[in-house]
């Protein structure tokens, strides 16, 4: 590894410690949430099949999936062993656990499961070529038409913060290629994770119209999208 890549893994790992910056934001909720919610629009077969939930964190997802399917078999990765090892030590008598780097995914499987990791990436598309590669489905979620300052993301690979903005169409570059059969999509809020509540939203609306009053721009709630990529096989 690079001095640039160890200083890297060195940060992700302590984002992952106990009681570090990962779980002072409530990521474990999160990570739970994003997967209900993706489960209120998606269903996967019922019985006998193997997911991989890449960019696991510290594996709330994957528990939720080895729940809601138990005969199915559920991996999980990550790139900090930090948290693969704490994954392991709570859900790994029901989800198979690896270190691992995203653009390194090994086999074959029927599902992977992708949510709010590609965003972080400057090459995306690499990586979602990386994945295509390893599946019969792929589902992603990531951020929708996220702003910044009312701009859309620009890429700066310097830092570990959001890189892009993502839309219906940014995953087309797989049906060009015919490296995909079908992609669905699905626009979604996730409150408590990624989105506004009932009361937010009352908020919001007040807040807003004093926006309009003062012409400052409107405030746009936090959404999701989910891809359903049908991946070409043969």
């Amino acid at each position: 590894m690079t001095e640039q890549e160890n200083n890297f893994l060195a940060d992700i790992n302590e984002y992952f410690k106990e009681d570090g910056v990962w779980e002072q934001n409530n990521g474990k909720k999160q990570t739970e949430l994003f997967a209900h919610y993706l489960d209120q629009v998606i269903t996967f077969p019922e019985h006998n099949f193997t997911l991989l939930d890449v960019g696991c964190a510290l594996g709330q997802a994957a528990a939720f999936f080895a729940r809601r399917y138990p005969e199915a078999a559920i991996s999980a990765t990550d790139i900090s062993d930090v948290a693969i090892s704490r994954g392991k030590a709570q859900y790994g008598d029901s989800v198979h656990f690896f270190t691992e780097d995203i653009g390194r995914i090994k086999g074959k499987y029927d599902v992977i499961y992708c949510s709010n990791v590609l965003e972080h990436f400057h090459d995306f598309t690499q990586k979602t070529l990386k994945l295509a590669t390893c599946c019969k489905r792929l589902c992603i979620m990531v951020p929708y038409n996220e702003r910044k300052r009312g701009s859309k993301l620009v890429p700066d690979a310097s830092n570990l913060e959001h890189q892009h903005s993502f839309y219906e169409d940014s995953f087309d570059f797989l049906l060009r290629e015919e490296l995909a059969v079908t992609i669905d999509t699905k626009i979604l809020s996730c409150p408590g994770a990624w989105g506004w509540n009932q009361r937010q939203r009352i908020t919001h609306a007040i807040d807003n119209f004093l926006r309009r009053i003062s012409n400052r721009p409107h405030d746009h709630e936090p959404l999701q999208i989910i891809f359903d990529i049908k991946i070409t096989t043969g």
